[in-house]
């Protein structure tokens, strides 16, 4: 499950770093793509509910090879009665960080695709690495739909090319493209 770090441990107020898989393992063995289970989104809230006030900037990133694959898709297909209220839930994750009370960044150690990808456009900066990981909305190859929230989301957090090519054409951004792309502000 997601865990805080502080790497600053002198100071209770200074930055703190959200870890969106398991602590001390490179990958989850049971979510090892930090997918938004409703356990992992409940954790997620509990954990900014701790540092919402006793932080002075939040950096969310993960370890092993995704920052994460966002949806649930597992979850979702076995439990499509439940599709609107755990939609809500991916939503409200998104609304908290764009509303959190202080500086955020997404340092994308990794892949961050779908919902994943999202999650980091709700932060203030995108940063990522140069040399490995991918940012992609794979919507459309899968065909899904994207809801009315994070199409918003999207539209409201990239340039508008940048948006549409994102949305319609699953193109993989790596560090470099996605800063040209103005997904990211830095590689």
């Amino acid at each position: 499950m997601p865990y805080l770090a502080r790497p600053d441990s002198a100071s209770a107020d200074g930055v703190v770093l959200l870890y969106l898989g398991d602590e001390g393992v490179e990958l989850s063995e049971t979510n090892p793509e930090n997918r938004f289970s409703p356990g992992w989104i409940d954790a997620v809230h509990a954990l900014l509910d701790e540092v919402e006030t006793s932080a002075s900037a939040l950096v969310v990133t993960a370890t092993g090879k995704f920052f994460s694959n966002g949806l649930d898709v597992v979850y979702l297909a076995s439990h499509l009665d439940a599709a609107g209220p755990y939609l809500d839930s991916v939503h409200a994750l998104y609304t908290r960080l764009l509303t959190f009370p202080m500086t955020t960044v997404a340092a994308v150690n990794g892949h961050a695709f779908g919902a994943g990808a999202m999650l980091a456009l709700s932060c203030d900066s995108v940063v990522m690495r140069e040399d490995r990981g991918f940012w992609c909305l794979p919507e459309i190859g899968l065909k899904m739909n994207f809801t009315v929230g994070m199409a918003h989301l999207l539209r409201a957090r990239l340039p508008y090319q940048s948006a549409l090519d994102a949305m319609t054409t699953a193109r993989r951004y790596g560090g470099p493209d996605a800063v040209a792309a103005g997904i990211a502000q830095a590689a």
